[in-house]
């Protein structure tokens, strides 16, 4: 179907966002989230791990593992066991929930990890995951999960990475990689592999490292996840396949939006990523929300040729970066530019709404 008002479309899909967002406000586990936040923050050992039940219990309620808490010593053994080597505890135990979790943590390592507030976004993605109610979803994004297609490309991503030794390898198997660059939106620069490559086997942490010279947080964003600058452990990971799912979910469910309502693909970006949003180098950064931002106040696109300075400045004179975490304020900025990209529509498109997304 196609000719639906992309104004109408993003407000049906906005209204679903409210609603799931207030499910898991009001949710049992997001209490226990905050008090796992406030916990770990004071953890000074691995022992004050271990030794605090309520943690725990959040934590190995994520992995699906709470029943597992009975045998606090063994878990401990586990967690704390050394990933790389291959007889370690957490490599031979045949429950590959814990290798997950100790992928995730690394207490081998350290307690850094799991105090860091990638993993509390992690955490809190597993239990919305596994606790909310799955029909708080846009049915369509549900028809694409349930889809052939999406099952047959994600058995065939964890086919072909187990069978991956080196970045080299992932780079030569043209389909295992179109699958990991279409779930972040790189879909599009498959024919530049070589350039890839050199981005994504690049260290984030350093400072003149391709992938931070970039401008495009795309490839940043897909560097951290899949590790290549380190090897392909983090490629093989249980914690990267999962990612991966839900990303390739959202995009195909965001792609089959903007086929019916073009420029709702991007306006849903735009909302998801706005509370992230503290600079205009962070619009800047991402095409997708550069075009937003541009199209919104009526800013030619000619003005990427300006310094990069001049374009901050100009993007700062229109919107209140502090702001944006406020979803009125980001939902007005994103009306702002659907009007400006709206297509002319059909009588009946609208009408579909209901059934499409509800």
């Amino acid at each position: 179907m196609a000719g639906i008002s992309a104004v109408a479309t993003y407000s049906a899909l906005d209204k679903i966002e409210q609603r799931k967002a207030a499910a898991i406000a009001s949710a049992a586990f997001t209490k226990d989230l905050a008090s796992f936040k406030t916990d770990i923050a004071k953890v000074k050992s691995l022992d004050d791990i271990f030794k605090n039940t309520k943690l725990l219990t959040t934590l190995l309620k994520a992995y699906n593992l709470e029943s597992k808490l009975t045998d606090v010593e063994k878990l401990k053994e586990i967690l704390t066991s050394k990933l790389s080597d291959p007889k370690s505890k957490v490599n031979t135990e045949r429950d590959k929930r814990y290798l997950e979790l100790a992928e995730d943590i690394d207490l081998y390592s350290g307690y850094n990890k799991i105090k860091s507030a990638a993993f509390a976004a992690k955490l809190e993605a597993r239990l919305v995951d596994r606790y909310l109610d799955p029909g708080l979803e846009p049915k369509q994004k549900l028809l694409v999960i349930k889809s052939a297609l999406f099952k047959k490309d994600i058995e065939t991503f964890k086919a072909r990475v187990a069978n991956i030794d080196s970045p080299d390898e992932l780079f030569k198997d043209y389909r295992l990689l179109k699958i990991v660059l279409e779930a972040y939106d790189l879909e599009s620069e498959i024919d530049k592999a070589g350039f890839i490559k050199k981005i994504l086997t690049s260290n984030p942490a350093e400072k003149d490292a391709l992938v931070n010279r970039v401008n495009d947080s795309r490839y940043r964003e897909l560097a951290l996840d899949i590790g290549l600058f380190s090897g392909v452990k983090g490629l093989k990971s249980s914690a990267f396949a999962n990612r991966l799912e839900d990303r390739l979910a959202q995009m195909r469910f965001e792609d089959r939006v903007d086929e019916e309502s073009p420029g709702v693909r991007a306006a849903l970006r735009f909302r998801a990523l706005a509370p992230k949003i503290k600079t205009p180098y962070d619009i800047l950064s991402d095409p997708v929300l550069r075009d937003v931002a541009f199209k919104a106040y009526g800013i030619p696109l000619e003005v990427v040729r300006q310094p990069v300075e001049s374009q901050a400045r100009l993007l700062e004179s229109h919107i209140k970066f502090a702001r944006l975490k406020e979803p009125a304020y980001a939902g007005r900025l994103i009306r702002q530019y659907l009007a400006k990209v709206e297509t002319p529509v059909t009588a009946t498109g609208n009408g579909a709404l209901l059934d499409l997304f509800a």
